[in-house]
């Protein structure tokens, strides 16, 4: 018997299971079909009212479903095509609820181990080179991260790191009118060599001959930290919140604060 005929056998077999039971319609057979109903929806009953998800989205819908097609049937007046009917179809629909959760266990992790692969590739990218990893944190520090639990001020323009109390001023700001980044001295504020470009959001160095260019800005819009490609800026997963002035990550639901 070929691998074809094994499939055909294996979808047609709870028919087969169905029919004979159909086809004999003894009282012993019916008493047990009986029973294991009575047992699915006592069950049923006992796992809606549970919290876990594994009862809400696994165990529960596949014996909401088979209680349902149970109340369909039971206007069936022949006991064996009744229960027959039943087996048949509680095996088709255990089967095929099967498949989607199989399904997407393996698209869970599939896409687990992809964000793993690409999130080591970023750091041993990041740590392997030192002018990339020079270049990222060169971009961090300009718009205003200074890792976790820092903001810029809006008003102000100061870098501020949350403390115990609240915010925190730091020696650091962005000037407001310039774009210049700045450093506290002891007679007032004295401009860096980097500035955010005030029109495009664009990070710059002082030249000779001006302020260059760099290939990271900040969206003017939006705050989020861009990297020049070939086709243009390419977001990446951060950003400086525009409205509280937050650096945040790029989350599954969304931004969150760092």
């Amino acid at each position: 018997m070929n691998q074809e005929k094994i499939n055909i056998l294996v979808f047609v077999s709870p028919l087969i299971i169905g029919g004979i039971i159909t086809a004999i319609n003894v009282n012993s057979v019916n008493d047990t079909t009986e029973k294991v109903e009575a047992w699915t929806r006592r069950t049923q009953t006992n796992v809606s009212t549970k919290n876990g998800w594994f009862y809400r989205y696994i165990i529960n819908p596949i014996l909401w479903t088979i209680v349902k097609f149970s109340d369909w049937t039971d206007s069936f007046t022949h006991l064996g095509l009744k229960n027959g009917v039943r087996v048949a179809a509680t095996i088709y629909l255990v089967a095929f609820w099967c498949l989607i959760f199989y399904t997407a266990l393996i698209f869970v992790v599939m896409a687990a181990i992809t964000i793993g692969i690409i999130y080591i590739l970023f750091k041993v990218l990041i740590n392997s080179n030192d002018d990339v990893r020079k270049s990222y944190e060169k971009g961090r520090n300009i718009i205003g991260s200074g890792g976790s639990g820092t903001r810029t001020n809006r008003d102000t323009g100061v870098i501020q790191e949350e403390g115990l109390f609240g915010y925190i001023d730091t020696d650091t700001r962005v000037n407001q009118e310039t774009g210049v980044i700045q450093k506290k001295g002891l007679f007032g504020w004295n401009d860096t060599d980097e500035r955010i470009d005030p029109g495009t959001g664009v990070i710059q160095e002082e030249g000779l001959f001006g302020y260059i260019d760099t290939d990271t800005r900040v969206n003017q819009e939006t705050g989020v930290v861009q990297k020049k490609g070939l086709f243009g800026w390419n977001d990446t997963d951060e950003r400086i919140d525009p409205q509280s002035g937050k650096h945040q990550k790029r989350g599954l639901l969304g931004w969150v604060d760092e």
